[in-house]
């Protein structure tokens, strides 16, 4: 026998001793996270842990070192072992509770081009599904039960894939992944590798290296959310594709990750968040079976807190033997069939309660791969397995206002927000929360188990009124307008104010009862007055403005007599208008006169019969003006001037 064959025949030795040796997990629906840290031929094993803050990740450590390479990685519920790749050997390795990898060697047929960081194991335990990077459009299956572990493929429907990671539902059996590529969740069939990228694009999200499923099939991903940093927890909805931010945990890189969803585990919620002494309300205890099969023989006990006491089971899918004992709830030997299903119960919540208490069920009678027993969890928080709160308050209505003034037109709401309390109207409603018009009176009793209280709402309007004098007002264009107006309010007001329509200027005080406008247009110029409800009155009045554009200018002139017809002025409403320009010509087309932006009736600006500082000859000269009013109008004017001497 050679040399290297006695070596080989005491590595498989070794190595069958080491992997016989090693400790598989208890399956409790928890999250694993492998990093490997750039440069370093071993990666880190974590299980992921949310703070109770629901804000924080935290990772406890199960190895600072594997003593391999490992990624692409999924669990194997048939044997409760870890199982992934070296991305760049294509070494197989499997990981216990211990947290030693071992090595499993190169599987048979495996391409060595691809890079592979995406894995899963399927639901039945069967293969260790593989998405490759770097120019890889197939899937690759590795035959766990094949002692070679010999690999098979599937084409996919799209070329060069960005998927880092893909993870299975535990109920549906659908396989999920995030192409970074295409920015968006993606659905993959593993038997023809049609893959389903309809999903909504999702611009926030960069890789995610890491998807997991909890036990009752919930989708959540680790990665960059929003920054390049790898240190984002997220959740999936299956259904849209959005992918939303839950937390903050630690940066990291190649990292990856698997869960192991396939067990059974327990939620524990409450109808209402607060409630009242002497109240009743509604807690569900929800089971999800994704163990792969129906499970008898599992007991629930809930011991709650002296204060609530568990009166009646409303509903229970799972049978056994239901049994309330004081404030202990127990129900022993129930057959919980796979899929998500729950358990309701009505507790009572006695006189003397008062805080908030928290309390956990316990589930017992879970095969020991499955870790023999589990505590509820509150679905309401990101944090694992924390109790479930119900804070018992004072019936009090202390708060509420029975007296209430509100606006014309307006409602009143009334919101007397207690959990746990019946309401009867005196109208016949029953609501908590009413939307009321005024004026009206109106009562309500709001009974708890043991107590009655009465409220009696009278419900009134403000009365507050705005007036202007006058209803409408003429005014010539250019000319100011008083405006003045008055008002009553049975509150105290807290401002007035005017305003105006149709591109007309502010009046010169808006917030004063006395004030002036200047209108250009027809429009209307309002008053209002708020008081301290919120109250508003508004008066208005119409200014029908007259937009009168004469101009006057004479049509002879004598040059030679001083003071008598001796210039020529354009005259109007100075009020209203200016001259943009205004030109003499004589016959030939000359210009004898030229003046721009010129007053009306100004004799400064008129034509005094002159060129170049010489009396002009006698004879008809034509002329040309430009006039803009403060309305915004230019007009044009021209005609004729004659000069005598």
């Amino acid at each position: 026998m050679s040399k290297h064959l006695i070596y080989g025949i005491l590595f498989l030795m070794v190595n069958n001793l080491l992997l016989a040796q090693q400790e598989p997990f208890e399956c409790r629906g928890q999250y694993f996270l492998s990093l490997t840290i750039p440069n370093r031929s071993t990666s880190e094993l974590y299980e992921v842990k949310i703070g109770s803050d629901g804000k924080q990740i935290s990772l406890d450590t199960i190895a600072p070192s594997v003593g391999m390479i490992l990624n692409a990685m999924g669990y194997r519920i048939t044997d409760n072992f870890i199982y992934g790749m070296d991305p760049v050997s294509k070494r197989l390795r499997r990981v216990g509770n211990d947290g030693r990898a071992q090595d499993l060697g190169i599987p048979l047929g495996i391409p060595m081009a691809p890079i592979f960081f995406a894995g899963d194991i399927t639901p039945d335990g069967r293969y260790l599904l593989l998405l490759g990077l770097r120019g890889s459009s197939q899937i690759i299956k590795v035959d766990l039960d094949d002692p070679n572990y010999r690999v098979s493929f599937v084409n996919l429907s799209i070329i060069n894939p960005g998927i880092v990671d893909i993870a299975f539902d535990p109920f549906t059996g659908v396989l999920y992944g995030h192409d970074f590529n295409l920015k968006r969740l993606v659905t993959i069939d593993p038997d023809n590798g049609t893959v389903f990228t309809g999903f909504p694009v999702q611009p926030e999200v960069g890789e995610l290296g890491a998807l997991f499923f909890d036990s009752f099939g919930n989708l959540y991903g680790y990665g960059s959310y929003s920054s390049p940093d790898q240190n984002k927890f997220v959740s999936i909805n299956k259904k849209t594709g959005a992918i939303s931010l839950l937390a903050q945990g630690p940066n990291s890189s190649g990292q990856d990750g698997c869960s192991c969803p396939y067990t059974i585990d327990l939620l524990k919620s409450v109808s209402v968040d607060s409630t009242v002494p002497c109240s009743e309300v509604l807690y569900t205890f929800t089971l999800s079976n994704a163990s792969g099969a129906p499970r008898t023989g599992i007991n629930l006990f809930d011991d709650f807190p002296s204060e609530l006491k568990p009166k009646s089971i409303v509903s229970n899918p799972f049978g056994g033997n239901a049994v309330i004992n004081g404030n202990r709830l127990s129900i022993t030997n129930m057959t919980v069939r796979q899929g998500i299903d729950s358990i309701q119960v009505l507790v009572e919540v006695l006189p003397s309660a008062l805080g908030t208490y928290k309390n956990q069920a316990t589930l017992t009678g879970l095969p020991n791969s499955l870790g023999g027993m589990t505590v509820s969890d509150n679905p309401r928080t990101l944090a694992v397995k924390d109790s479930t709160p119900l804070k018992v308050v004072p019936f009090d209505l202390s708060f509420v206002n029975e007296s209430i003034k509100i606006c014309k037109d307006a409602e009143a709401t009334i919101d007397l927000s207690l959990q746990g309390v019946k309401y009867l109207w005196s109208d016949g409603s029953t609501a908590s929360r009413r939307r009321l018009s005024g004026p009206q009176q109106i009562s309500v009793v709001v009974n708890s188990l043991c107590e009655r209280k009465q409220l009696n709402f009278d419900i009134s309007v403000s009365e507050i009124e705005a007036l202007i004098v006058s209803d409408v007002e003429e005014v010539i264009l250019g000319d100011k307008i008083n405006l003045r107006g008055t008002f009553t309010s049975d509150e105290p007001t807290s401002r007035f104010f005017w305003s105006q329509t149709n591109n007309n200027p502010t009046v010169d005080c808006p917030t004063c009862f006395s004030t002036a406008a200047l209108p250009f247009n027809d429009g209307i110029y309002s008053f209002s007055v708020v008081n301290t409800l919120g109250c508003i009155a508004r008066d208005e009045v119409f200014i029908k403005v007259d937009k009168q554009r004469d101009i006057y200018y004479p049509n002879i002139m004598t040059s030679h007599k001083e003071g008598v017809n001796s210039k020529m002025i354009i005259s109007g409403r100075s009020a209203s208008a200016e001259g943009v320009s205004f030109n003499v010509f004589d016959r030939w087309g000359n210009k004898l006169h030229n003046i721009t932006n010129f007053a009306l009736n100004s004799i400064d600006h008129a034509w005094d019969g002159t060129y170049n500082g010489a009396p002009v000859e006698e004879g008809v000269y034509v002329w040309k003006a430009i006039i803009r009013y403060i309305d915004g109008v230019e007009q044009a004017y021209s005609g004729s001037i004659t000069v005598l001497r």
